[in-house]
């Protein structure tokens, strides 16, 4: 037996068989039976701090940026998308002058060419597709879409 198992306070009672009957944890001398989950993450976490401790006697500290940096850190960490307030009162702002410049530049549209613009970007429907649900030739509608691009990209350039 090793110097952690003897040092432990977490154990399996098994029968003559070998089959668990008891998850038991040691907490200030009192042994509680705990179920399968709550004792693998109690032994998990202790493996994981018994690691930890033998790293730091090595002098190794522990970095996500350096673990980073050595190509040894898991897709799933740090992965996760951390702004800070100010970023995203930033974020907010931007995203509301764009929305008000683009509903002023679509204001500047007959309705037609609003349905057009729904129909291409929004509701994804091809030239051709639409062309044919309002009977015209799928190059006149091309040619209304650049048309309409023009006049949206002059807006945005003023």
């Amino acid at each position: 037996m090793k110097k952690w198992q003897k040092e432990r306070n977490y154990r399996r009672v098994r029968d003559e068989n070998g089959k668990t009957i008891a998850n038991i944890i040691t907490v200030d001398g009192v042994n509680v039976e705990v179920t399968e989950e709550v004792f693998l993450a109690y032994s998990q976490m202790d493996r994981r701090e018994r690691y930890l401790k033998k790293e730091r006697s090595k002098g190794r500290e522990l970095s996500l940026d350096r673990m980073q940096e050595n190509g040894g850190l898991p897709g799933y960490v740090g992965s996760e998308d951390v702004s800070d307030v100010e970023d995203i009162v930033l974020q907010n702002e931007e995203q509301a002058v764009h929305k008000k410049l683009v509903a002023t530049a679509l204001g500047l549209l007959s309705e037609e060419e609003k349905q057009l613009i729904q129909a291409l970007f929004f509701d994804e429907i091809s030239a051709r597709e639409y062309a044919r649900k309002i009977g015209v030739s799928d190059m006149g509608i091309r040619k209304r879409r650049n048309r309409i691009l023009k006049k949206i990209k002059s807006f945005f350039e003023k």
